[in-house]
């Protein structure tokens, strides 16, 4: 927490140029974790991401609430009933307006039909937010894709940060996305139960070698944590590309994972801390 607390203090450093043109001290704000699959400019790095309202913009007669990405307008969006809508500013230049979020969506509906991937939702829930709300929560996955899911949270956005819904491909770099938590001014309203932490820097040490590993990976039916440093290890959990806990378990070796379907998970290592490691399903 103190290293969340010195990490939020730096990015609100940063932000004073944002609150002089008319941020709101309750601005809504997404921390992300990007990660490069591939190079360039650096291989299996990590990085800092958050997205931040600013003030409202005007374009074509609309009234939109601008997004800035690490301190540079990067989109504005506006709310038409429970349908998001999203326009993209690139080279100063405003692009026409997409529909990113439709929270009337149910099981078996599409999004983004005229994609070559098109958003299925798979299931539909409730989940209760850090303030004790209510919140609908949509399950997608893409047609054609299998192992590629997502999951928006009504009022909050996309489980890939709030500018990236329904962006299933890397971008140009090999950039992913992934959400880690949402707050309205100070108060934390949403973390990402993958990862359950607002810290980057968190995420990224816990992803480095630190003497735990999964073998093998890819997996079929079994799986090993090997814990080369004796670290404590009081349960291993399996995690879905949807936050959902699909397996808990005490053991450490010979975890049984026949029933789980193929594709990729996280696996929550807990103990002295929680340290999070990627695994992938085969069949």
């Amino acid at each position: 927490m103190a290293k969340f607390l010195q990490n939020f203090r730096k990015i609100a450093a940063l932000t004073v140029a944002m609150l002089a043109v008319g941020l709101s001290v309750n601005a809504q704000t997404w921390y992300i974790l990007g990660e490069y699959i591939w190079s360039p400019p650096n291989p299996q790095g990590t990085f800092e991401v958050y997205q931040t309202t600013g003030e409202t913009v005007t374009i074509e007669g609309l009234d939109y609430t601008s997004v800035y990405e690490n301190n540079a307008l990067k989109a504005a969006y506006r709310n038409d009933g429970n349908q998001v809508y999203i326009r993209w500013r690139i080279e100063n230049v405003w692009f026409d307006e997409i529909l990113a979020y439709d929270y009337d969506l149910e099981e078996g509906d599409f999004f983004n039909d005229d994609d070559e991937h098109p958003m299925m939702v798979t299931e539909v829930s409730t989940i209760i937010d850090h303030n004790g709300m209510e919140r609908k929560k949509i399950e997608f996955s893409f047609v054609g894709l299998p192992d590629e899911t997502e999951y928006w949270i009504e009022g909050v956005g996309s489980s890939r940060g709030f500018l990236y819904s329904g962006i299933y491909q890397p971008t140009d770099e090999g950039a992913i996305f992934h959400l880690l938590c949402y707050h309205v001014g100070e108060n934390l309203i949403y973390t990402n139960p993958v990862y359950n932490t607002c810290d980057v820097d968190e995420v990224a040490e816990n992803m480095v070698n630190n003497g735990l590993s999964i073998y093998p990976n890819p997996a079929k039916e079994i799986i090993n944590i090997l814990n080369d440093n004796n670290l404590t290890v009081s349960s291993v959990e399996i995690i879905d590309l949807t936050g959902r806990v699909v397996l808990s378990t005490e053991k450490t070796d010979n975890i049984n994972i026949a029933e789980l379907p193929e594709g990729q998970y996280f696996v929550r290592i807990n103990g002295e801390t929680s340290i999070v490691k990627k695994l992938f399903i085969t069949k």
